[in-house]
């Protein structure tokens, strides 16, 4: 009996990051989709090669990755790019969707924010304090490297022993073939949306409703400005 138990345990955590990885795939094809609507050459969009790169790491099939690039670039589908926002006390919170219905993304975001007593904001009022960023994270042995391209480097910050490398979005491209040229290996590379103010909480509440949020199909990111560990080397 127990080891029928244990199996039927097995197959239900199974099941459920079976979901959660075609979830992630889902939003990931989404991404490129959107990305590839400016411009279908990843060398030339930061975004779109980021959006691919993400898809790569979770095993998302070429023919798959290069049918959402086509679809984007001859616009083929009804989807958006939406941004939401919200208040949970002091703690702002910017929603990125991507979604083919606003309203019903909108209903959903609206039913877990009231579960949480946060409030909805209105356009403009939270996002004014979040810069979109590039992001290449290094081993911290590999910070001297980095250095030598301090041109295309407007920040460095260290966070769980790693280096963050900030850079303009329309120059993370170009940084990152940089990095691999001096043979700096790259943990992780990615667009974020980043505080410009921040706050430090604790917060249970806080950290539940945004993983509520995440787990909605058309919500591909959530932002806050919240500082977990953000220690700034260089500005």
């Amino acid at each position: 009996m127990s080891k029928h138990s244990h199996w039927s345990q097995i197959k239900h955590k199974k099941a459920q990051l079976d979901a959660k990885k075609s979830q992630m795939i889902g939003k990931l094809i989404n991404a490129i989709i959107i990305a590839a609507r400016e411009n279908n050459n990843p060398e030339n969009n930061p975004k779109l090669r980021s959006a691919i790169e993400r898809a790569k790491e979770l095993k998302v099939p070429q023919e798959n990755i290069e049918k959402a690039i086509q679809k984007g670039s001859k616009k083929e589908d009804n989807l958006e790019e939406v941004f939401y926002e919200a208040y949970l006390g002091e703690i702002q919170i910017l929603i990125k969707v991507i979604t083919d219905n606003k309203n019903r993304v909108l209903g959903e975001i609206k039913h877990i924010i009231n579960r949480y007593e946060a409030k909805l904001a209105a356009p403009g009022s939270v996002r004014w304090n979040f810069e979109e960023k590039g992001v290449v994270v290094i081993d911290k042995k590999d910070q001297e490297n980095a250095l030598n391209f301090l041109n295309l480097i407007e920040n460095l910050e260290e966070k769980n022993g790693d280096i963050l490398l900030i850079t303009n979005v329309n120059n993370l491209n170009e940084l990152k073939k940089n990095l691999e040229t001096n043979k700096v290996n790259l943990k992780e590379f990615y667009i974020d949306f980043r505080p410009i103010n921040t706050v430090k909480a604790k917060n249970e509440k806080a950290n539940n409703l945004l993983e509520d949020l995440l787990d909605l199909d058309d919500v591909d990111d959530v932002f806050t400005n919240i500082i977990i560990e953000n220690n700034r080397i260089r500005k």
